[in-house]
């Protein structure tokens, strides 16, 4: 690793506590420069140690995990990013007085919440194989003048834009983790020459993700909801979802598997493993829980759920993205874009639970939008996931199995987030209608 991307990373790290610093220099009385000494070297000895730990976990754990060490980097990374971003734009408690920073306690609470981030850089670090030593050394010293410097700064300046220094640090090691992950794949690319069935696929997935944004779009330019077009467009997409996974995907894995029995195996796995994604997620967020437009404008509370809302409906999508990618790499053409298009579907209601939360936690509808968007991006983040640590063995019977996998998956998605549906818009009937016009284009795409 350059010296560049460590001094980087050094740089993303320290901004959480550069902003805490400049909040502690305006809460101190009497500043003088052992005050600043003395928070600067706090947040700067636990901003060293911390790596230090994660990259000792690391090298214990490497030996069984070597072989997605580069997601894990890039997964920590991305986290810590986001993590920053994500505290960045909650509300701040006004109920709570300024604490001294000076007292001790209050001051090692500071230095260990804002080193907690640095203790997953280290597993990132061990993960790609870096020697600690100059990386730690770089993010003590860089974290202590920041930390110093921020205690003055906030005495001359006051609330200075912390909450932006804390995005900008969380986009700096984002931006690293991708760079890494990039550069893994490129070295790597032998996996993605010569193979137009798997961009094709990739592709898929990419537009069914981002229908979402167009979720989003809705929410902010349409009044009402138009539960009639909802339930209609949603029993569409469950129709083309049932008789996709059913009538085409579940056929060919019993083929490759030679049988019924590890065929139907395989459809209960991926259905489960969904259905325990979904257990997971908190009530809120939960994109399989359908809801209006005229109820999202109306209810205060998601100020703080805009945050847990977008995640929650990434944490989905990565099942959703799998399901799309293998259908695309193993049945015929017209069947994958017909999954993509029921995929597709779905997610434009997952883009209005997310945007209009994210609007009321934000304030701003382009970062709403944005945000919302973004969420789709997990779809073919999750392909992209699977091919490269699985697409060695993507033949034969291993296929078969996610083949299976992922007509379990297409089926819990329709029963589970889509039918219920029409509970909330009440269009019943609309919603029955468009399962069999999404059956019958099923069929008809089949023949294409």
């Amino acid at each position: 690793m350059t010296f560049l991307s460590v001094f980087l990373i050094a740089l993303g790290l320290a901004m959480d506590a550069f902003a805490v610093s400049i909040t502690s220099g305006i809460t101190i009385k009497n500043l003088k420069a052992r005050h600043a000494l003395g928070v600067g070297a706090t947040f700067g000895i636990f901003q060293a140690v911390m790596p230090v730990l994660g990259w000792l976990l690391g090298q214990w754990a490497y030996q069984w995990i070597s072989a997605v060490d580069y997601w894990i980097a890039f997964g920590l990374l991305l986290f810590v990013g986001g993590h920053m971003i994500i505290q960045s734009m909650q509300p701040e408690d006004e109920e709570a007085g300024p604490k001294n920073p000076l007292h001790l306690p209050t001051l090692l609470t500071l230095a260990l919440a804002t080193s907690i981030d640095a203790f997953a850089i280290g597993i990132s670090l061990s993960m790609l194989r870096v020697s600690i030593f100059q990386p730690v050394l770089i993010i003590g010293l860089v974290t202590f003048a920041l930390s110093f410097a921020g205690v003055y700064f906030g005495r001359l300046f006051g609330h200075f834009n912390e909450k932006k220094m804390e995005v900008a640090g969380g986009l700096v090691l984002i931006v690293l983790g991708t760079k890494m992950l990039l550069d893994h794949l490129i070295e790597n690319h032998e996996m993605f020459e010569n193979s137009q069935t798997v961009w094709f696929a990739f592709g898929l997935t990419l537009a069914a993700g981002l229908a979402t944004g167009i979720g989003s779009l809705l929410a902010f330019f349409t009044r009402h909801t138009g539960e009639g077009r909802f339930s209609f467009f949603l029993g569409i997409s469950t129709g083309l979802l049932l008789w996709t996974a059913f009538r085409q995907l579940l056929p060919i894995a019993e083929i490759d598997l030679g049988g019924a029995l590890p065929a139907a195996m395989a459809f209960f796995g991926g259905f489960l493993i969904t259905a325990l994604i979904d257990k997971l997620v908190p009530d809120f967020g939960n994109p399989h829980a359908a809801l209006r437009i005229e109820d999202l404008k109306e209810n205060p509370t998601f100020r703080r759920t805009g945050m847990p809302a977008a995640l929650a409906i990434a944490a989905h999508s990565f099942p959703e993205g799998l399901a799309i990618f293998i259908a695309a790499l193993h049945a015929p053409a017209p069947v994958a874009i017909g999954a993509a298009i029921a995929l597709a579907l779905h997610n434009i209601p997952e883009g209005i639970a997310t945007a209009l939360p994210m609007y009321h936690a934000t304030g701003s509808r382009a970062k709403a939008c944005g945000f919302s968007s973004l969420t789709g991006l997990a779809e073919p983040l999750g392909a992209l996931i699977v091919y490269t640590l699985l697409y060695r063995f993507m033949s034969g019977e291993a296929l078969g199995l996610l083949t299976a996998a992922g007509a379990g998956i297409m089926v819990f998605i329709a029963l589970d987030g889509l039918l219920p549906a029409a509970r909330v818009y009440g269009k019943y009937h609309h919603a029955v209608y468009g399962v069999v016009t999404g059956m019958l284009a099923a069929v008809a795409l089949s023949f294409i």
